[in-house]
């Protein structure tokens, strides 16, 4: 008891110190939460850009890495130490989009409308058959969830990286689609995302799926640290240059898998690289629900981007629990659903309000992903005849051309 009262003492006779320190704190983080809403309030509009996508398209992946890259030029905002911090201006974030209504797929792009004339600009200077059309959001189409809606069903998820962020994906680069344009026929290129919009194509009637990558520029690059250091160490195993005596590698031959792992993460170091956020919305109505479907987003999406050697996309959070006494009494489950929906719907994962920041009871904490251009290139462009799905709507050529001046 004299060790309690001597702390509860110390406690009470420091409040003159810790209290105006705590207030303090609690004052600066709700002031920038308060600018930062107002900046997004006052100065962030946006446009969903629907790609119309031409009949033949030669190109590979890497076109769409340079329409991507310009989302990370152009994603500024938060210029200086003062805008960000206390005027509340924020990068600017967007969103890749691949939808499948009852089987119909479809990419979008959404952006600010700051930056959509040079996103069009991108798409147009790489692919000139293409068209982009700024439309209605498809969201606002499905009624807002909540559990009184008894016709249609939701199913949400979002996922992490299952290795730390500096390894990446597997891309197109890794399939040889970077150097198969005028070397192979298309019947003999991989494309990854061919598997991905063929699952989509079999979306049936009463029935979507939507696919989101939330996108920002990664302002702050710790990763590349770690890249750099994870690589020196493979290294200085091969030259005996490392003091760790417990380690008995030193002086072997990098292995096949080591050597791959080497050359991938220092690929991505030469790219631009965002913070990610990516979920899927599952919606059917209740005679039409597919449980194939819902598992197949859950555990099989990702997979032709997923390494063993690399890194791995899986699930995070689900609107659903494993276990019964997570949500006894039911009312936790219908709540998760709304929010995976409204989230989805807001585009939300960054710059969200302050009290998201306590949201555990209904999360757990999305981990970091970060993604290069070339990785998100991979995850979202624009297929070619590779791909010959009757659920992507081709056009024969573009209604108008583009302007003349574009960069190529």
């Amino acid at each position: 008891m004299a060790v309690f009262s001597w702390i509860v003492n110390l406690i009470l006779q420091s409040a003159f110190i810790w209290i105006p320190i705590l207030f303090g704190i609690i004052f600066w983080f709700s002031y920038r939460a308060y600018q930062r809403e107002k900046f997004i309030k006052e100065k962030l509009e946006f446009a969903l850009l629907e790609i119309n996508i031409p009949k033949d398209v030669f190109k590979s992946p890497q076109a769409m890495e340079m329409a991507i890259d310009v989302l990370y030029y152009l994603g500024g905002g938060a210029m200086t130490w003062q805008e960000r911090f206390w005027f509340g201006a924020v990068l600017y974030p967007s969103s890749l989009e691949i939808v499948s209504i009852e089987g119909s797929v479809y990419f979008f792009i959404r952006t600010s409308t700051k930056l959509a004339p040079a996103v069009k600009s991108a798409i147009y200077s790489q692919y000139p058959n293409a068209e982009v059309n700024e439309v209605d959001d498809y969201t606002k189409y499905v009624p807002d969830y909540n559990k009184y809606h008894a016709d249609w069903s939701l199913n949400g998820l979002d996922y992490k990286l299952s290795k730390d962020v500096f390894f990446p994906i597997k891309t197109y680069v890794d399939y040889g689609l970077d150097a198969a344009v005028g070397k192979l026929e298309e019947y003999e290129k991989i494309d990854p995302l061919s598997t991905v919009i063929e699952f989509l194509g079999t979306i049936g009637p009463g029935e979507q799926a939507w696919i989101q990558y939330v996108i920002q520029p990664d302002a702050w690059s710790t990763w590349r640290t770690k890249a750099e250091a994870y690589i020196e160490k493979l290294i200085s195993r091969t030259q005996g240059g490392s003091d760790d005596e417990e380690d008995k590698s030193f002086g072997r031959q990098l292995t096949s898998g080591e050597k791959d792992q080497i050359k991938a993460i220092e690929r991505s170091l030469s790219k631009h690289a965002f913070e990610c956020v990516i979920r899927t919305i599952y919606l059917a109505r209740n005679e039409n629900i597919n449980k194939a479907t819902k598992g197949y987003l859950k555990s099989s999406l990702f997979l032709p981007f997923n390494s063993l050697y690399l890194n791995s996309i899986r699930k995070n959070n689900e609107t659903s629990y494993d276990w019964v006494w997570e949500d006894i009494t039911g009312m936790r489950y219908p709540i998760l659903k709304k929010r995976f929906f409204n989230d989805y719907v807001a585009r939300a994962g960054f710059n969200e309000p302050f009290w998201k920041y306590f949201n555990f009871i209904w999360y757990k904490r999305r981990p970091q992903v970060i993604l290069t251009s070339e990785e998100l290139a991979t995850l979202f462009h624009i297929p070619g005849r590779v791909s010959e799905s009757s659920a992507v709507e081709r056009i024969e050529a573009k209604k108008s051309e583009a302007p003349i001046n574009l960069p190529v």
